[in-house]
């Protein structure tokens, strides 16, 4: 393997100009779109379809659904970035996972429409699973291309464009969903975004140009391989320190973005239909703000530091996530899209300049896909632990007390992981090598 190549580095260009920018990036919005969509909305709708809208157990269920998917993305994105590091190809190592990737994903969507009431939870979750599989066989090797085409002096600027492409995506996809899915009936926004997936997907491998791949210099070692996915943290701290701060801020996320719907219905006491209306337009407002909060964001990055901003957007986001638990004491509609367009704005910033974070302290080398699957770990690890923990705390707590109670105990504790996450991030220190983008940590 190549781990200790220092030597490779994105083709040197005189210039990398919006067009390449937004060719590289353009498949995330079809990722994006559906993601945190159909995980928000659709999933949990079709849950509550299948148990009964009244089936207290729903938020357990649907929080272990999400989880178990989630541990599927957590092997997946790292091991197919890590086999794309290795992949032998004349126009590139990243393309055939791309490929196959957006095929599966799109099987996926198909299958998910075969569900009605009464159908069975458990290959209800297959499906799930499924989809999760091939979402992650695309994200990691994905996430591998911009450190692989786009050079050093343009990856701040690449990660801004990023972030834009995924709040597009969320636009899109909220739109999508408001516009084409109804309770229980998914079939219609299902073939939007397999319409979305293979869109995106020609224009990137239209618009990208990877440089020839040879392969690995030896033969593969499955021992060789597992012991890659160990970085020094003595050598790498940086890397460690953004890898611990992205878990926690996603930890936040994942425990109160799971169950918006369900608050929805269950503190501010809107209607099934209502709340399945309501929430892709809330989504889809957040992340029109999210788009000059973006641009404002790497901006100030340039300007003050990337290591301040990612803090500022962690604080931002902990202070409307407690926004949440104060209005499940006198829950009115109007402070929930408050709150939450104050959320997305945050987490627009937020993402725009984690992801610059991530490819400066990126260890340098060929092993970009595997690096970045690494990194992608601590945005699906959260998923995994997230969902699940919450659904249940939220399910017993419903049970025992009250749904207000439990709100405002899972909620509280998600605005702890973002204030955790604004605590320690401050421990990263960057060498100026590091803020021009021409090293690794």
């Amino acid at each position: 393997m190549r781990s200790a190549d220092r030597t490779w580095q994105p083709e040197a260009t005189l210039q990398f100009s919006t067009t390449n920018q937004v060719f590289v990036a353009v498949l995330w919005l079809a990722l994006y779109g559906q993601w945190l969509t159909l995980v928000p909305i659709v999933i949990p709708d079709q849950i509550a379809g299948i148990l009964g809208p009244s089936n207290p157990a729903k938020e357990g269920i649907a929080g272990t659904i999400g989880a178990a998917g989630a541990l599927v993305a957590l092997v997946v994105a790292p091991i197919a970035g890590a086999l794309s590091d290795r992949a032998r190809g004349a126009r590139g190592r990243r393309r055939r996972f791309l490929i196959f990737g957006i095929l599966g994903t799109c099987v996926g969507l198909a299958l998910l429409a075969l569900f009605v009431p009464g159908s069975s939870i458990f290959l209800y979750a297959l499906a799930v699973l499924h989809l999760q599989f091939w979402w992650n066989w695309t994200a990691g090797p994905y996430a591998g291309l911009i450190p692989d085409v786009v050079p050093g002096i343009a990856q701040s600027t690449a990660s801004g464009w990023m972030n834009v492409m995924s709040i597009l995506g969320i636009i899109v996809g909220s739109a999508l969903v408001y516009e084409f899915y109804a309770a229980g009936k998914i079939l219609p926004v299902a073939a939007m975004f397999i319409g979305l997936n293979i869109l995106c997907l020609l224009l990137t491998l239209a618009g990208v140009r990877e440089p020839p791949a040879a392969g690995a210099e030896t033969s593969f070692d499955l021992r060789v391989f597992i012991r890659s996915f160990y970085l020094d943290p003595r050598a790498h701290p940086n890397f460690y320190w953004v890898l611990l701060t992205r878990l926690m801020a996603n930890m936040g996320i994942w425990s109160v973005f799971t169950f918006l719907l369900f608050y929805l219905e269950e503190i501010v006491g809107l209607d099934r239909d209502a709340a399945t209306n309501l929430l892709p337009l809330l989504l889809g407002g957040g992340t029109v703000i999210a788009i000059p909060s973006t641009l404002l964001a790497v901006r100030m990055a340039n300007r003050h530091g990337v290591v301040g901003i990612v803090q500022i957007a962690s604080w931002v986001m902990a202070a409307a996530v407690i926004g949440y638990v104060l209005i499940a004491l006198h829950p009115t509609l109007v402070l929930v899209v408050l709150a939450m367009l104050i959320f997305g704005a945050a987490n627009g910033a937020y993402n725009a300049v984690d992801w610059a974070l991530a490819l400066k302290v990126l260890p340098a080398g060929r092993d970009s896909g595997k690096d970045m699957g690494i990194w992608h770990i601590c945005m699906v690890l959260p998923q995994v632990v997230g969902p699940g923990a919450t659904g249940w705390l939220i399910t017993g707590i419903k049970i025992a007390v009250s749904s207000r109670l439990a709100y405002e105990v899972a909620f509280g504790i998600g605005a702890l992981w973002f204030t955790l996450a604004a605590m320690l991030v401050a421990r990263v220190r960057l060498t100026e090598q590091m803020r021009a983008g021409t090293d690794g940590s």
